[in-house]
């Protein structure tokens, strides 16, 4: 019962985020092309867990998504390794800075990234 919780707590955690998200890109005021008044200035950190690693991706200083397991897999399993972490969020950013919302992972593309994970 205890990891139902879990997986139901990191999944709306992960709406909110991205609930967040597009809040934030969608109040631009005036500005009519966000990439290219500077708005969108994404940054990605690794964040250490218990004996895992996840990322958080900020907008300016906001933290707008927390990822502290493997996104587009099932479970809650975080990632082995900081660079990991950091390989997915920054293609979380690149997917951002694209209008792609929400920025799905796929498992293709954890596997291009070499992410490791239980198959």
């Amino acid at each position: 019962m205890v990891i139902k919780s879990n997986i139901f707590r990191s999944a709306l955690i992960c709406t909110w985020a991205f609930t967040a998200v597009a809040f934030l890109s969608s109040c631009d005021g005036n500005k009519k092309n966000a990439s290219s008044e500077g708005l969108r200035d994404y940054k990605v950190s690794a964040i250490q867990l218990d004996s895992t690693w996840g990322y958080r991706i900020f907008q300016d200083t906001v933290p707008v998504i927390e990822q502290k397991i493997i996104p587009g897999l099932p479970g809650n399993t975080g990632f082995n390794s900081k660079q990991e972490a950091l390989k997915t969020g920054e293609l979380v950013v690149k997917k951002l800075n694209k209008g792609i919302f929400p920025p799905s992972v796929s498992r293709e593309e954890l596997d291009s990234l070499g992410i490791q994970y239980n198959h």
